[in-house]
């Protein structure tokens, strides 16, 4: 096994020319504003056959990004479209169904929220007027109905009552409590669930036809996650399973369409995280001075670094904490 510094090197090496592609999307994406179609919705990136997926910009949501920093799948079935996630808004989720329109007359018959996390759930109202069922874990749909009011809320303040007008919270009503197997407008897909990884309820879904599989929450590629909801030792064996799967491709959350060796990127950062913070609380070193003594150097070229490895630094620490406390 290589080690920590050396693995990480490469795999900022790896992510270099992944970048230069991302910022090449970002173009297309400002061309196809400026030529007055879709303002929110990115050109679908086909996968495999029938098999789409719309990356989010590797940001947070701005006025300027409209909020579109989460991925989307569109799966085409033989008499239906199946979405996974619905964006951040009504307005977001109305240019997601016209793009869904643009690839097919199919109706769409099936939305997934994979996860909780405001980019990925805020559409829900625009397909549930239409009829369209949401599919999530019951984690999620709790979550949903516990949270959200105040995500929304927030989402207000940072891009605006006109940017979020007619958004509300839509809980999912069609539950699963954990993996399973459906067909869905003739397409087989695997519902897959390995308890809290990400977040609680997190699922990932897996097409049998094509082999691609949408990683929802539990997969970010060329940015810093946000562990705030982690369990990351189950997140952890979660990523090592997928590797024991037969995927031909992964769509991960945020970032862009890869290959599922790419996840081992994320699982390095994780197993960075978890120690860089736990010898800082064996050393006890104060909450205050966590962040400063827990940086990762080799990590710090990758987007988000910055405003998302401090916090998740404190989160792992405040959970550490609380830990300690429970065994007193």
């Amino acid at each position: 096994m290589l080690p920590l510094r050396a693995f990480a090197v490469r795999i900022v090496a790896r992510i270099l020319p992944s970048l230069a592609l991302v910022a090449t999307a970002g173009l297309s994406g400002c061309a196809l504003t400026a030529g007055g179609a879709h303002q929110r919705v990115a050109v679908p990136q086909q996968v495999a056959p029938g098999v789409f997926a719309i990356i989010g910009q590797t940001a947070d949501p701005t006025t300027e990004n409209h909020g579109a920093v989460g991925n989307q799948g569109i799966l085409i079935g033989a008499d239906g479209v199946i979405l996974i996630d619905t964006g951040t808004s009504q307005r977001y989720a109305t240019e997601l169904i016209d793009a869904v329109r643009q690839l097919t007359p199919k109706p769409i018959v099936l939305a997934i929220d994979t996860h909780q996390h405001p980019a990925f759930i805020f559409g829900n109202g625009a397909l549930a007027s239409q009829g369209v069922p949401i599919l999530a874990h019951h984690e999620v749909a709790d979550l949903i109905e516990q949270r959200c009011d105040k995500c929304l809320k927030n989402l207000n303040s940072i891009l605006g009552t006109d940017e979020m007008a007619g958004t509300r919270v839509t809980v999912p009503t069609r539950i699963v409590e954990g993996a399973t197997t459906m067909t869905v407008a003739g397409r087989v897909l695997d519902i897959v669930y390995f308890g809290q990884t990400s977040s609680p309820g997190s699922i990932g879904v897996f097409d049998r036809a094509s082999g691609v599989f949408f990683a929802g929450g539990m997969v970010s590629i060329d940015r810093i996650p946000d562990t705030k909801d982690a369990n990351i030792d189950a997140w952890l064996a979660a990523l090592q399973k997928l590797r024991e799967r037969k995927i031909t491709m992964l769509v991960p959350g945020e970032g862009p369409v890869s290959p599922v060796a790419r996840a081992d990127e994320l699982a390095a950062y994780l197993h960075a995280l978890k120690g860089a913070v736990e010898a800082t609380y064996a050393k006890g070193i104060s909450l205050g001075d966590a962040g400063a003594h827990s940086a990762l150097p080799a990590f710090s070229t990758v987007p988000l670094y910055r405003p998302a490895h401090n916090k998740n630094v404190e989160q792992l620490y405040l959970k550490l904490e609380r830990a300690t406390l429970n065994t007193q």
